[in-house]
C-alpha cells in the first residue's frame, strides 16, 4: 500500500501537469480536463503493478487519458450539455464569453486565431494524434501505443490529419480577412 501511495504521488508530481494539459487539449475545457486527469491517476493507482519498469510512464498515462475520453465522447454523442448558441451569437459558458477563460486566452496568445480554431474544428481523432506529434513531441512508436494502433496507421493518421488543418487554417485565415 506504501508503495502503490509513492508511486502514484511520485507520477502526479512528475506527470501531472503534462497530464492535465493533454486533457485540456482534448476536451477543451477545465473542468473536463482536470475530471479526466482526476480519473486517469486513479486507474493508474489501481493498476500501478501492471506499468512495466523501464517503459514510458507518460505514453502509459496519454493511453489511459485517450481511452477515457473516447469513452467520453461516445457517452456524449448526440447530447449537448449546454445550448448551442447559433451562428450569429457569441459562445459562452456559464453566462460569460468563451475568451474571458485564463486558460483560453494563454493558448489563444500562443496559436493565431486561424490555428486555434482549427485545432478546435478538428475531429477528436485528428486532433488527438495532432497534439501528441505536434505539441507533445512524442514518436510514432509512442503514439501508437497509446492509440492502439500501428505505426503506419498513424503515418496515414498524422498525414491526413495535418492536410485537414492546413486547409482549415487557410480557410479561417481567408475568412478573417
Amino acid at each position: 500500500m506504501v508503495e502503490q501511495q509513492a508511486f502514484l504521488e511520485d507520477a502526479i508530481e512528475r506527470y501531472g501537469k503534462a497530464a492535465y494539459n493533454f486533457a485540456y487539449r482534448l476536451t477543451q475545457n477545465d473542468a473536463d480536463a482536470s475530471d479526466l486527469t482526476q480519473e486517469a491517476f486513479v486507474r493508474a493507482y489501481r493498476a500501478w503493478r501492471s506499468f512495466r519498469p523501464g517503459t514510458s510512464f507518460r505514453s502509459w498515462i496519454y493511453r489511459i487519458l485517450t481511452n477515457l475520453h473516447r469513452d467520453e465522447l461516445r457517452r456524449r454523442k448526440g447530447r449537448y450539455p449546454e445550448e448551442l448558441p447559433g451562428d450569429d451569437e457569441p459562445a459562452l459558458r456559464n453566462g460569460r464569453p468563451l475568451a474571458v477563460e485564463p486558460i483560453e486566452e494563454y493558448v489563444d496568445g500562443y496559436l493565431s486565431e486561424p490555428l486555434s480554431r482549427a485545432l478546435t474544428a478538428l475531429p477528436a481523432e485528428q486532433r488527438r494524434i495532432l497534439l501528441l506529434a505536434d505539441i507533445e513531441d512524442l514518436s510514432y512508436q509512442e503514439i501508437a501505443q497509446i492509440v492502439g494502433c500501428s505505426v503506419g496507421t498513424i503515418r496515414s493518421r498524422l498525414h491526413r490529419a495535418r492536410g485537414q488543418l492546413r486547409t482549415l487554417v487557410t480557410r479561417y485565415s481567408e475568412k478573417k480577412q
